[in-house]
């Protein structure tokens, strides 16, 4: 075939604009910089996983941190099968969109670990400082009267699982803090439940009345026959003397370490509430504690309650009521220690001593009706138990 001039020149033109389109073609990604990698974009994602590994996204946010990590490595797939390919067919768009995906799971990843953990934090912290309450009452209870020996456990174990809590929550570990927090106030609050229904009886408005009555009769017969009498209200920890009817002297009282019972049997460790009578004056050397005033008990009522006791099944079969009731020395130690007798200091044993002859009443009530020191425990209790106190 005769190639014309025209033609050939014509040919080599096409030629030369292909070329031309085909150069185009292949510095335009470079021209606009697909071809670029964006390590910056990585690094940057790579960086917030850090900061979320270090917030503790794998514990507090798994989910989150799943997601970041599938991202993150989606990213860096892409960015290596472009890093892969000859220069003109790199494009690292699709990689630079992965890295921002990346980033911004693992900052979402971050954000939630921080949310869930300052939640965990704050649980925790609720737990303990509502165990801390619960126990600050149980620990007034024990402090005020004496606790059966589960009772005591129970306080021993709150305690313990309280410090568990503090310890779990300075590692940061608040789920098992919140636990510890929680168990420790279920103790706690189980130990002031059971010791403000043993302690009730003092706000037992029956009893209440009855003791009242024995206090007035008392007074009344001091003020008609112009001797001395006293009254012991064991809650308030008081023994008072009257003298004509009228209150002359008070002491502080250390009374039998089961305060807030009544005594029953031998053994029970509580002071024995009745009416009663000095029957011997033991003076030093005479008596265990320093100086004492033997009382009348067990007296008529006290056998018959026993009696009654007995037939109803309530006091063991063999149960004794015991006996050698006194108000005696070596008190003042700022508890309730002694087997079911009346204690002072020996400072106002001696007092005391002095001013009451042989057949002066004695009076033992467990209140007033205030309830002593357990009155506003008891007060607290109920409340809780209505709804109108603190969990």
């Amino acid at each position: 075939m005769h190639v014309t001039p025209t033609l050939r020149r014509g040919l080599r033109i096409g030629a030369l604009v292909a070329a031309l389109a085909a150069a185009i073609a292949v510095a335009y990604p470079v021209f606009t910089g697909h071809t670029v990698p964006a390590p910056g974009r990585l690094s940057a994602a790579r960086a917030a996983l850090a900061s979320a590994a270090a917030e503790g996204a794998p514990q507090w946010a798994p989910e989150a941190w799943k997601a970041a990590n599938v991202a993150i490595r989606q990213a860096q797939l892409e960015h290596r099968r472009q890093e892969l390919r000859l220069l003109p067919l790199k494009d690292f768009r699709a990689a630079r969109t992965a890295a921002q995906r990346a980033w911004e799971a693992a900052e979402a990843a971050q954000a939630a670990a921080i949310e869930a953990k300052n939640g965990a934090r704050g649980e925790a912290m609720t737990a303990m400082n509502e165990a801390e309450e619960a126990l600050d009452t149980a620990e007034s209870f024990a402090g005020a009267m004496h606790l059966r020996a589960m009772e005591r456990r129970r306080l021993q174990s709150a305690r313990t699982s309280l410090t568990e809590a503090r310890l779990y929550h300075a590692r940061g570990e608040f789920l098992p803090a919140a636990q510890a927090g929680r168990r420790a106030a279920v103790e706690a609050r189980a130990v002031s439940g059971h010791a403000a229904v043993a302690a009730s009886r003092l706000r037992d408005a029956g009893l209440v009345r009855r003791w009242g009555q024995w206090i007035a009769q008392t007074v009344a017969w001091s003020r008609r026959t112009g001797q001395p009498a006293v009254v012991v209200h064991k809650a308030d920890h008081r023994l008072s003397l009257y003298d004509g009817g009228r209150p002359v002297k008070t002491y502080r009282a250390d009374m039998g370490f089961n305060l807030v019972g009544d005594k029953t049997v031998s053994g029970d460790g509580a002071t024995p509430e009745g009416r009663y009578r000095v029957t011997a004056k033991k003076g030093r050397g005479s008596s265990t504690y320093h100086m004492a005033l033997l009382l009348d008990y067990p007296n008529a009522e006290d056998r018959a309650e026993f009696a009654r006791l007995k037939r109803r099944g309530q006091v063991p079969r063999h149960a004794g009521m015991g006996g050698l009731i006194e108000i005696h020395g070596e008190g003042g130690r700022g508890k309730d220690w002694t087997k079911g007798c009346v204690a002072l200091t020996n400072r106002d044993m001696e007092d005391l001593f002095r001013r009451v002859p042989v057949g002066t009443p004695v009076t033992i009530v467990g209140t007033d009706g205030k309830a002593g020191s357990l009155g506003p425990l008891l007060v607290q209790q109920e409340a809780a138990a209505t709804g109108g106190g603190t969990r």
